[in-house]
């Protein structure tokens, strides 16, 4: 990390911690090295967003058993249901802002990746897709803390439940498997852009896909 070798040249004291995106959706720090780098030199890694803006927890809609909750207001084609959401938003997708600043967490492979997740935590019984979101992180060893933020005290209240459940017990060993072969078939989903059209610079297509 050029920041430990600028610290050693200069002699003060070397950088202890780290922030950065992390989510079920957003592994990057896993790819481009950060989180061995981190691990290495005993630099603290804080995630952000791991919620994905809150599109992790199932309050958009998108799992079996929300599917009739209204999609973010920013992306609601019925304009009237958008603004009696917007006028009561369940979080920062819901605001116009804010949701527009956040589409990344809303591309088609985002989605398909988030159904995918709440599949795996009604399979595996866990008590909401909230939960897989938060012990995902709370697994992993280069991830020091979580930084959440929410919009009442239920949803807190899920969070500090959450959080509770990771402390007591691991993961399923097949669980992790299991999410990262969701990882697998679009490893930065966050960046696809694949619902473009075919006569768009380079078809639209920039995840990288496996197989």
């Amino acid at each position: 990390m050029g920041m430990v070798s600028a610290a050693k040249e200069l002699g003060i004291n070397l950088p202890c911690v780290m922030q950065n995106d992390y989510s079920l959706i957003n592994r990057r720090i896993e790819e481009n090295g950060m989180s061995e780098a981190s691990c290495l030199y005993d630099v603290g890694f804080m995630a952000y967003n791991v919620l994905a803006g809150g599109m992790l927890t199932g309050k958009y809609g998108l799992s079996s058993e929300n599917d009739a909750l209204p999609p973010p207001s920013v992306d609601d084609p019925d304009q009237k249901r958008a603004q009696i959401t917007a006028s009561k938003p369940r979080g920062r997708m819901d605001s116009r802002g804010w949701g527009l600043t956040l589409q990344r967490y809303r591309t088609p492979a985002a989605r398909r990746a988030a159904q995918q997740y709440f599949a795996l935590a009604e399979q595996y019984k866990l008590s909401s897709p909230t939960e897989l979101a938060l012990r995902f992180p709370a697994s992993r060893d280069a991830v020091t803390t979580s930084l959440i933020g929410h919009t009442s005290i239920e949803q807190l209240d899920s969070s500090v439940q959450a959080f509770r459940t990771a402390a007591k017990s691991e993961l399923p060993t097949q669980l992790k498997w299991d999410i990262d072969r969701v990882h697998l078939q679009n490893r930065l989903p966050l960046f696809a852009l694949d619902d473009a059209g075919s006569d768009w610079y380079n078809e639209g297509l920039i995840g990288e896909r496996i197989p």
